[in-house]
């Protein structure tokens, strides 16, 4: 299956499943009325929504170059990270307000029980999901899945902290403990969106990759030719899925041209070797 088939299949599990949940969690909070299960619940709804954001732009991001995008549409997914961003940024200030009202006028909460097995389930599930994202991540180099496994890390944190909260509720009978762990659930969420639209921004930036990364090539450049002195003007950025490195490499100036053309193309076999097939790769030669 291709990188970007991956990605969608990915992105469609999670909403899928996200939607599942978030439906169980709000029958339950209904049922019982508490703040914090509804506040997982809301959570899974961001899900839902971010992971069929992704689904969305992932597909875009597949689309080939055109005559209008010669360089591709890979930042479609950096693009998706942004939205994702804004959305969980919204709901956690929306839960913040909701906890502190609640902390002002505490409302009884029926069948703690049942808020406890489904903060359990979600916990559950949401670490499967965590665990198949962040491989999927890693397998395609996406920002989009990176991002959707942000969301169902927060969800390992919110799950736990509202079963707990839900818990102490039913041993000691405290009203606010349920309100006080909807407010650090989005907390944790308005955190989590700051982090991710930070990496999206400096994608859309065309930030540079690391310094290791240069250090990287450089080490994969040595010893490619013995023509090869060197190289300078290095950059390099990120789209995505895919890498882009730019350069000018020093050859001795008694390099023929065939003999300069086979360089490039063994530098550039090396670095696809390390970074995968689709980096893509400009260099241009000095004689030095």
């Amino acid at each position: 299956m291709r990188p970007q088939q991956r990605k969608i299949l990915a992105a469609t599990v999670a909403a899928s499943t996200a939607l599942l949940l978030a439906l169980a969690k709000a029958t339950i909070a209904l049922l019982t009325g508490s703040l914090a299960v509804l506040a997982t619940a809301v959570d899974s709804l961001m899900d839902v929504a971010c992971s069929g954001l992704n689904a969305y732009f992932l597909r875009v991001a597949a689309d080939p170059p055109d005559a209008e995008h010669a360089y591709g549409h890979d930042k479609a997914e950096a693009l998706s990270g942004v939205v994702q961003a804004l959305i969980i940024a919204m709901t956690g200030v929306w839960l913040v307000g909701r906890g502190i009202s609640r902390l002002i006028e505490p409302e009884h909460i029926t069948n703690p029980e049942a808020g406890v097995a489904i903060s359990a389930a979600g916990l559950v599930v949401s670490l499967a999901l965590v665990a198949y994202l962040r491989r999927e991540a890693s397998r395609t180099r996406s920002l989009a899945l990176r991002a959707d496994a942000f969301h169902y890390v927060t969800d390992l944190a919110t799950n736990l902290v509202a079963g707990l909260a839900l818990v102490g509720y039913r041993a000691l009978g405290w009203p606010w403990l349920d309100p006080v762990a909807s407010v650090l659930i989005a907390v944790y969420i308005i955190w989590s969106a700051i982090e991710i639209l930070r990496d999206a921004a400096q994608e859309l930036l065309d930030r540079g990759l690391p310094r290791e990364v240069e250090d990287e090539v450089k080490a994969l450049l040595h010893g490619v030719a013995p023509e090869v002195r060197g190289y300078h003007a290095f950059r390099s950025r990120r789209a995505g899925g895919t890498s882009f490195f730019e350069f000018r490499m020093l050859l001795n100036r008694n390099t023929s041209f065939q003999r300069t053309h086979e360089i490039t193309e063994a530098a550039i076999r090396r670095i696809r070797e390390r970074h995968g097939e689709h980096t893509e790769i400009m260099i241009d030669t000095d004689p030095v």
